[in-house]
């Protein structure tokens, strides 16, 4: 079985004209016949049958047809893929972003990379989720990169180009709300709100807490910081989180911590396993350079 033979088998099955799809193909119709006709005797079945000058598909024909549809469609998108890995930096990039990262980090991530590369024919397609379903994503080839916090799986490669200054919310009434600035001790018998467990951050903070020898007292997690904002206004708990602009809606109070290193690392992700188009690799490139950027800067 050939390529050509299902070629000509579905354009003939479209037509149910014998000369039309000759035609059709630029061949002569006896081209056409015999091609068909080595078809049916490898599959060891007709697939179509003439019905006076009209042509038709056979059960068999009306069965096998899909699955040569399939096959000439996956092979097709194949050859796309590699036109678009030949590309010279080219192409559409499947990116996902966690929600924390795209009042700031994205835009301005994309806004330099355009303005230093120039390439406004690489295209994004920009996808947001929950980090723990973005990395699923990534990893199975849905996404090409991602912006989330750093991972801890050994076949992710990252770097780090931003980060976040992380903050205490607390109710406009709560005891901690005229400080300052707090350390993490003082919200040790605080009822906390947690963002989701899969989400990096709470690793993150799970460390955090470890080394300054508590555990919170979790009442629940949520998987949005509108949600837990909202929760932190009715007094149900504090919470720690990045400064947002949804913030703003709410009644409460963000302070920041007395230790300077409570920030969270904002990174570019590539699965390694995955081949990297023209296209991607000149986006991961920017990203290593301004992880380079970044480094030197808070160097100083």
């Amino acid at each position: 079985m050939t390529l050509q033979q299902l070629r000509y088998f579905c354009v003939t099955a479209e037509v149910l004209h014998y000369t039309r799809a000759a035609e059709l193909l630029y061949i002569s119709q006896p081209s056409l016949s015999y091609a068909l006709s080595k078809l049916e005797k490898e599959l060891n079945m007709p697939l179509f049958e003439k019905r006076g000058k009209q042509v038709a598909l056979t059960a068999y024909g009306t069965e096998f047809l899909p699955y040569a549809k399939r096959a000439l469609s996956e092979l097709s998108k194949g050859q796309e893929r590699l036109k678009e890995l030949r590309a010279p930096a080219a192409g559409i990039i499947n990116i996902g972003y966690i929600y924390s990262t795209s009042f700031s980090v994205l835009p301005s991530f994309v806004d330099q990379f355009y303005a230093h590369h120039d390439s406004r024919h690489v295209a994004f397609r920009f996808h947001q989720g929950m980090a723990g379903v973005l990395i699923e994503q990534l990893l199975n080839g849905s996404l090409d990169l991602l912006i989330a916090g750093k991972p801890d799986i050994d076949s992710i490669d990252y770097v780090t180009i931003a980060s976040q200054q992380l903050y205490l919310a607390v109710p406009a009434s709560h005891r901690l709300a005229s400080r300052e600035n707090v350390a993490l001790s003082d919200i040790a018998g605080e009822q906390f709100i947690s963002i989701t467990h899969d989400a990096i951050i709470y690793r993150e903070l799970a460390d955090r807490f470890k080394r300054a020898s508590f555990t919170p007292n979790i009442v629940f997690e949520a998987d949005e910081y509108s949600s837990i904002a909202a929760s932190v206004t009715v007094g149900a708990g504090v919470a720690i989180m990045p400064k947002l602009p949804v913030l703003d809606n709410f009644n409460l109070k963000l302070i920041p911590f007395s230790d300077d290193s409570m920030t969270r690392d904002v990174c570019m992700l590539r699965y390694r396993m995955h081949t990297m188009s023209e296209a991607v690799q000149s986006v991961w490139s920017f990203a290593r350079q301004a992880s380079e950027l970044f480094s030197r800067q808070k160097e100083r």
